[in-house]
């Protein structure tokens, strides 16, 4: 008796079998930014919470061809407590280091190194040589010596390298005062700044696309897609919004297996089947396999001119 099965094969390893796609939604209905809160947690994941200028795209794209007001709520919103955080994402009471002079003045939002190593905060707008960092790939710094303020020499990094550069560690500190020393500077920006934003979703994303002279006075943001900007606004003003899920997609991969069996064994027995599951278990490990019936069948017999076809399901 000769014995055709067909096994879809998909491991329970997320590395292996599956990846998460977000996926954008764009609701036409206005509402205050925290009734959009409540329809996105409610409906989806949550308000949108942008982590690029890739994610920026994809949302500009989404609205063309669509009749909308051009200004649309994103899941930032001002909370009154500032935090530290790196222009890469990770915010440093995460990272356990720190090397302060001295504690910095509450209007000061951004982060520089003296040639002491020693970090401080200053104002924004004052311009001064700075730091890039090449990413994992390169690891390595780059200093550039024409001055910037802050905003903008973090807009310089991440298009010609990958960000600010960062000192998380007493190694990357190190490093950072040595290439400061070896180019004669006194003093850099690097990837540190305050922030009194959070994003819905309490992401640690630290991208930010605020137009000129933004924020100021208000606590909730939206983009205006006319010139891809952000812009902060009261949050009781009713507009379109974004929302955002994770999907967890699954890949499956097919094997054929031909099973030869003595006619006087029973295959469909829950036994043998059983047996023959755990052999297939053994030899594709890590692999979660179910089989599925048919016709109240695991087996089907391959007949000489046509075949029936059975699968096996991975949960």
């Amino acid at each position: 008796m000769l014995q055709l099965v067909i096994l879809l094969l998909a491991s329970s390893s997320f590395t292996l079998c599956s990846e998460v796609v977000r996926q954008y939604h764009l609701m036409k209905d206005v509402k205050g930014w925290e009734d959009a809160q409540t329809y996105c947690r409610e409906y989806f994941t949550d308000l949108v919470t942008i982590r690029s200028h890739d994610d920026m795209e994809t949302l500009i794209k989404l609205t063309n061809g669509i009749n909308v007001p051009s200004e649309i709520w994103i899941g930032l919103k001002k909370t009154g407590m500032g935090t530290w955080l790196w222009s890469v994402g990770e915010k440093t009471r995460s990272a356990g280091y720190s090397n302060w002079a001295a504690s910095p003045a509450s209007s000061h939002h951004c982060g520089g190194m003296g040639a002491d190593g020693k970090w401080f905060g200053g104002l924004c707008n004052t311009i001064r040589p700075f730091v890039c960092h090449g990413g994992e790939t390169s690891g390595r710094m780059h200093v550039v010596l024409e001055e910037k303020n802050w905003r903008d020499a973090q807009t310089y990094c991440r298009l010609n390298y990958f960000d600010l550069a960062s000192a998380r560690s007493e190694t990357e500190n190190d490093e950072l005062q040595q290439i400061m020393s070896s180019s004669s500077l006194s003093s850099v920006w690097f990837g540190l700044f305050r922030d009194e934003w959070q994003w819905s979703d309490q992401s640690n994303s630290s991208f930010r696309q605020w137009a000129p002279g933004q924020p100021d006075s208000d606590s909730c943001t939206l983009i205006r897609i006319s010139s891809k900007n952000w812009w902060d606004r009261s949050c009781t003003v009713k507009y379109p919004f974004y929302c955002y899920d994770d999907v967890k997609i699954k890949h499956v991969k097919i094997v054929r297996v031909e099973m030869k069996s003595d006619p006087s064994l029973d295959l469909n027995d829950e036994a043998v089947s059983n047996a023959i599951l755990q052999e297939l278990k053994l030899k594709f490990q890590g692999l979660d396999l179910q089989w599925r019936v048919q016709d109240g069948k695991i087996f089907q017999e391959k007949e000489k001119k046509k075949t029936n076809e059975e699968d096996v399901i991975v949960k």
